[in-house]
């Protein structure tokens, strides 16, 4: 009986103090940035390996946080919607797990319900941010741009931090007292069929994912990653390099995709008439850290964009109120993009508040409407990039590593991530800034983002196939024996021996067929929750 072998650890006030301090950590953008934050000390890969150290079990931590970012791999914030806080989930739950001493598909049951109290924080949050923007806009006019940057940063940090770390306090403080209790109070049956409901729900989030990438000739690669695992028994690397290779050989790329890139010249004659290199830098990374720690529904990254333009626009309006009351008010609308191409966006407009200073006959209604028409078509293709690409696929790669105990794996995986990420952005930074609108426009025209999204696809399905083998779990145990002998096993002798991970493979199809019909993720994530828990408790899954 499992809960016979449980190993509980005592938790401590300091401990308690410091994870509650970590998931405040997690919910700020500094020093990795708004999106750099959120891939990586926000996801529960990387959260699990500093609960563990502050529990003092990095490995098991590691390995608890990896299996449960599973349940996230589909998750992406479009539009600043998030249907759940994996920071929340990853932290909440490899806590219970390691101070209860549960195994880690007991942790996922745990922590789907973490991860929807964070989310209704959030959006809590969000709403409760509107109440500076009132805020802001008036010290906009009085031309208090100190004022403006504190009402988009440090008054929303404190706020949020405040709360986070009182609500993470309570739940463990509390929680964890409760926790042995009523673990101990509950039968063995109780606890199997929260193991059998947190076996199934990876198939959650592999679900989800496929509803970005199992489309036209890539959905093929779902089963051929399945078959190769199942059959041949390769890992999810393995899987990984071999459909990578598979996929751009399949795809193919030509020097004409590249063109877009070539084409971009330094055209712009008004370069560094007033900005520096360092000044671009400082602004950008402005950008990075400042874009979402005011972000609500009203202007949503408005104001984050408007403290990124700050220190330039305080360069070349020195002395002019006039002049710089005005370019915020023009840079503070309503904003929401991805945050590598607004780096673009933001080149862009300093060049354009460059060329004004210098005379340049640019209306303030120029701004808004190059960054209307510029925000939707940036965030599909970033979003695509970051979101639907290079996190997924980096964080299989690395979760598989990590759930073999590898505690070096989250810390590889971020610094991978924040390399190509911050590699890319601030590469776009300098397209927008000294090439201008004519840049971007180059750039959608450019195949290659579309090819580069169909080897996503395709690499992505074959990663999924082999996902699902690995982590999903949903075995009959359904026997019957005759005088103490099994003479029939519904698992091994019907559905292994049709096709081995049968019904892994059926319940994560299902996932994605609710997916796409348009069933809320939260009324799935509760269905298989509640399946797994019914058919765990009558013994028919083990």
């Amino acid at each position: 009986n499992r809960n016979k072998e449980r190993e509980l650890v005592n938790i401590s006030i300091l401990q308690i103090c410091l994870i509650s301090l970590f998931y405040c950590f997690s919910n700020i953008s500094w020093p990795f940035g708004s999106m750099g934050q959120w891939a990586t000390i926000n996801r529960p890969l990387v959260g699990g390996l500093v609960v563990g150290l502050i529990l003092g079990n990095p490995v098991q931590g590691t390995i608890i946080g990896a299996t449960i970012n599973v349940i996230y791999l589909g998750l992406v914030s479009a539009g600043g919607s998030l249907p759940a806080d994996s920071g929340m989930a990853g932290i909440m739950g490899t806590t219970f797990a390691l101070i209860g001493g549960l195994d880690t598909n007991t942790a996922l049951a745990l922590a789907v319900p973490m991860g929807l109290v964070g989310a209704v924080i959030e959006v809590l949050t969000m709403t409760g941010q509107c109440m500076l923007i009132p805020l802001a806009d008036k010290w906009i006019e009085q031309g208090k741009s100190k004022l403006v940057i504190w009402a988009n940063t440090w008054i929303p940090y404190i706020v949020k931090s405040i709360i986070r770390f009182i609500i993470v306090f309570v739940i463990l403080y509390f929680g964890s007292n409760a926790l042995d209790s009523v673990t101990n109070a509950l039968s063995g049956r109780v606890l199997d069929a929260l193991s059998v409901m947190g076996g199934m729900l990876p198939a959650v989030g592999v679900g989800m994912m496929l509803l970005s990438i199992f489309k036209g000739h890539a959905r093929w690669f779902l089963f051929l990653g399945f078959l190769a695992t199942s059959f041949l028994g390769l890992n999810t690397i393995a899987v990984a390099f071999i459909f990578l290779i598979v996929a751009v050989l399949m795809v193919g790329f030509t020097e004409s995709d590249f063109a877009g890139f070539k084409s971009i010249q330094q055209n712009n004659d008004l370069s560094y008439q007033y900005f520096t290199k360092k000044d671009l830098r400082h602004s950008w990374f402005m950008w990075h850290w400042f874009c979402e720690s005011c972000y609500n529904y009203e202007r949503m990254q408005g104001l984050g964009f408007c403290t990124a333009m700050i220190p330039l626009l305080r360069k070349i309006y020195k002395g002019d109120d006039e002049a710089m009351i005005a370019a915020m008010k023009r840079q503070s609308m309503f904003f929401n993009t991805d945050h590598d191409f607004g780096g673009m966006i933001l080149g862009i407009c300093a060049s354009m508040e460059e060329q004004k200073r210098s005379g340049a006959d640019i209306p303030d209604e120029a701004f808004v409407a190059l960054k209307s028409g510029l925000m939707g078509p940036c965030a599909g293709i970033g979003d695509t990039l970051s979101q639907v690409v290079l996190l997924p696929v980096l964080s299989v790669i690395f979760i598989n590593l990590a759930t073999q105990g590898a505690v070096w794996a989250p810390i590889a995986y971020t610094v991978l991530f924040l390399a190509i990420f911050y590699g890319v952005g601030y590469w776009m930074l300098n397209v927008g800034y000294k090439s201008g609108g004519e840049a971007v426009l180059k750039l959608m025209e450019s195949g290659i983002f579309d090819k580069v999204v169909k080897v996503a696809n395709i690499l992505g399905c074959a990663v999924c196939g082999a996902l699902i083998c690995s982590y999903v779990s949903f075995n009959w145990n359904v026997v019957m024996m005759r005088e103490g002998v099994e003479v029939f096993n519904l698992q091994t002798g019907v559905f292994d021996a049709i096709l081995p991970n049968m019904m892994p493979l059926l319940l994560t199809m299902g996932v994605y067929g609710l997916s796409k019909k348009g069933v809320k993720s939260s009324y799935i994530t509760f269905g298989t929750m509640l399946l797994g828990f019914v058919l765990g408790l009558l013994g028919v899954i083990a």
